[in-house]
């Protein structure tokens, strides 16, 4: 694989934040002194990526202040990031031409995470936790035969492994080339109101995705306030 170009969506408006954000996304939210965005940024660049797409929408101008002057960065702006997620990795289709890595903006881990996944022997991979349970919180990863079958917020199908999807997946070319003729599809459809996850059934349907796990590693999404008191712990040393 060559080295994989990083698409981080960070168009969201952070509904369950509630008015805790104020116009500025949750990507700009710190953590030991340290933005998520620019926590990620910093890992990637350790496991030698250099080149770093960043989708904005809302809080957009605050992102484009924080990244001024930053070597390698391209930011691109969903106009319709209160609609599904979807428009967001669309807007990055341009850059579905190579390797890349897919990645939210709002997880929390260790570097140990991101080299895991940059180093993974599968051209195609998603990080998954096998540590959680299905809520209908979670985008679920369904594991069958060694590979990656299918993901949703809630189990479906036969599957030999279940865990929790990291929210990054590495795609080489050919596969990010399918991936991008998918989102083209739905969007040519009028089916704007989707998660970007929800057009990979169609894909792990032609590709083959493996998965490495993070079990080991503690890490967390950040979807409510609690969730930036958990990233501190772990930054702290002292996760729970």
């Amino acid at each position: 694989m060559n080295e994989p170009t990083a698409i981080i969506l960070a168009a969201g408006v952070g509904r369950r934040f509630g008015l805790g954000l104020a116009d500025r996304p949750k990507a700009l939210l710190e953590v030991a002194g340290e933005t998520l965005l620019a926590r990620l940024i910093r890992q990637l660049r350790s496991a030698g990526v250099t080149e770093i797409v960043v989708v904005v929408g809302w809080g957009g101008r605050h992102v484009e202040d924080a990244l001024a002057g930053e070597e390698g960065i391209h930011i691109l702006t969903n106009p319709d990031f209160r609609r599904g997620a979807i428009l967001s990795l669309f807007t990055a289709r341009g850059f579905l031409d190579r390797d890349v890595l897919v990645m939210d903006a709002d997880v929390f881990g260790p570097d140990e995470m991101i080299a895991r996944l940059v180093g993974s022997r599968h051209a195609n991979c998603f990080l998954l936790d096998p540590r959680s349970e299905a809520s209908g919180e979670e985008q679920m990863l369904m594991v069958r035969g060694g590979y990656v079958r299918d993901i949703a917020r809630t189990p479906r199908g036969e599957y030999d492994r279940l865990g929790e999807s990291v929210g990054f997946l590495k795609l080489e070319a050919e596969a990010a080339g399918r991936l991008r003729v998918l989102l083209a599809e739905r969007v040519d459809r009028g089916e704007i109101d989707l998660e970007h996850e929800e057009v990979y059934p169609d894909l792990l349907a032609a590709v083959e995705v493996g998965f490495e796990t993070v079990d080991d590693l503690a890490w967390t999404e950040v979807d409510f306030p609690e969730d930036i008191e958990r990233a501190r712990a772990i930054a702290a040393g002292t996760p729970g």
